[in-house]
């Protein structure tokens, strides 16, 4: 895909309905099966089949088929698979606020809005194994066979089935300072990084220094440059160049601007630098790529 970042802004179902379910295969194991990313939606992901690893907030649990992982609003998270015979899961992608009642009642002050203000938080994992936990597993693939019927009115039955499976999880959620707790050095170590990729993802088109990376995350220089090295295998300003190169690619490929404006646009003052950097990037020239998917109909 053409555009990679951390901070995903991929719309989830529609305004009207967000919620969308996703079913992802990996028949072949030692492979990544989901790449580090996070966003502010909740996320479900229930294994099939097989056997893989993710990291939740930088913290590692090992699933099975039968598990179920809970990813809170803005944790970064990721997968791998070593299992010889790889990992099937589905994920549910949804929009917490949906839930929201219109008029405030009881169930929104005193079960929803902690949710929302994250003042309490899910479980990172519900284990098939556990017998405590079946139950809400259960909910989930009610939900997930809700959705796949598919038949008039399964909208409210989704939303329905929601409610239920909260429900449900009510009596699991963490305080937030339990959930800190329990890991309290990813809690601190990456709650200014955040910060510092949500500013980056709305800012990498206009000039950035490092000094504004460590004035936003409250960090010293070479402090942040080691987490970021960690949380992304690049330098600041590495991640800051393959952004702006995503962009100027998906803009050149549209065909609505030349080079020298995509470079522009996306923060590059020098022509040279730019094709340096889409080169680096993408392994070939601005002026090829355009010429090679100037007509293509898909940005991936």
């Amino acid at each position: 895909m053409l555009e990679y970042r951390l901070l995903e802004k991929v719309p989830h179902g529609s305004s009207g309905f967000p919620f969308a379910v996703y079913n992802v295969d990996y028949c072949l194991g030692n492979q990544q099966i989901l790449p580090m990313h996070w966003h502010k939606e909740i996320e479900l992901i229930h294994i099939r089949a097989g056997q893989a690893v993710f990291s939740v907030n930088h913290s590692e649990i090992p699933v099975q088929a039968g598990d179920c992982l809970i990813i809170n609003s803005g944790e970064p998270h990721s997968g791998y698979s070593d299992a010889e015979t790889g990992c099937s899961y589905t994920a549910i992608v949804f929009k917490l606020s949906w839930l929201s009642a219109l008029h405030p009642d009881l169930c929104q002050e005193q079960y929803l809005n902690p949710l929302l203000r994250g003042e309490m938080l899910f479980p990172p994992l519900l284990s098939g194994q556990r017998a405590q936990d079946r139950p809400v597993i259960n909910k989930i693939e009610d939900l997930l066979m809700e959705y796949h019927n598919g038949h008039d009115g399964f909208q409210l039955c989704v939303k329905g089935r929601l409610y239920m499976l909260l429900a449900a999880l009510y009596p699991k959620l963490i305080p937030k300072h339990l959930y800190e707790r329990s890991n309290p050095l990813n809690a601190h170590k990456w709650k200014n990084m955040l910060q510092v990729l949500e500013y980056i993802d709305e800012n990498y088109k206009s000039p950035l220094t490092l000094n504004d990376l460590t004035a936003i995350g409250s960090i010293s220089s070479s402090h942040l440059c080691r987490l970021f090295k960690e949380l992304t295998d690049m330098r600041p300003m590495e991640y800051i160049n393959l952004l702006r190169v995503n962009s100027a690619a998906l803009m050149i490929q549209s065909g609505s601007c030349s080079m020298l404006e995509a470079a522009l646009e996306n923060g590059f003052q020098h022509l040279s630098y730019f094709s340096k950097q889409f080169r680096k990037y993408k392994g070939i020239s601005p002026s090829r790529f355009k010429r090679l998917k100037g007509n293509a109909t898909s940005p991936y």
